[in-house]
């Protein structure tokens, strides 16, 4: 169960400016994992393709919020910044939310590395990554 200060946390991450404007949504936590939901919309596509196909930076926006929000579930954690992310981009994301699933594999005094892994509705596999932060 994730204590009050962690919720806090949290409730700061999901209502700063950036991830509102992305609209992300934090559907579950646990210890070390978080998930997090990207709305379909017309803000946040790629030009062309019939404007039907979710911006690359949008993904990776969404991917960095996941990971930092498993990584703010963490005893101990309630602050830290991207060192690192190495994204893959396996399928496009077209009219459909993302849902990127984040677990935190190692977390050291000063580092933690993430796993994420983004879907669309129907299960299929958009990206996944590896997220290395500095834990502050």
């Amino acid at each position: 169960m994730i204590d009050d200060d962690h919720q806090r946390a949290l409730a700061r991450l999901m209502g700063g400016p950036f991830v509102s404007a992305l609209k992300l949504k934090l559907d579950a936590t646990t210890e070390g994992a978080a998930t997090v939901r990207l709305p379909y919309g017309p803000t946040i596509l790629n030009a062309g393709e019939a404007d039907v196909v979710i911006h690359g930076g949008a993904i990776a926006a969404l991917i960095d919020t996941a990971a930092c929000a498993a990584v703010w579930t963490m005893p101990e954690t309630r602050n830290s910044a991207t060192v690192s992310m190495s994204v893959n981009y396996t399928a496009p994301g077209i009219r459909s939310d993302l849902i990127a699933d984040a677990k935190v594999r190692r977390k050291g005094r000063r580092l933690a590395s993430v796993a994420v892994e983004v879907s669309d509705n129907a299960g299929a596999l958009i990206a996944d990554a590896l997220v290395t932060y500095k834990i502050a």
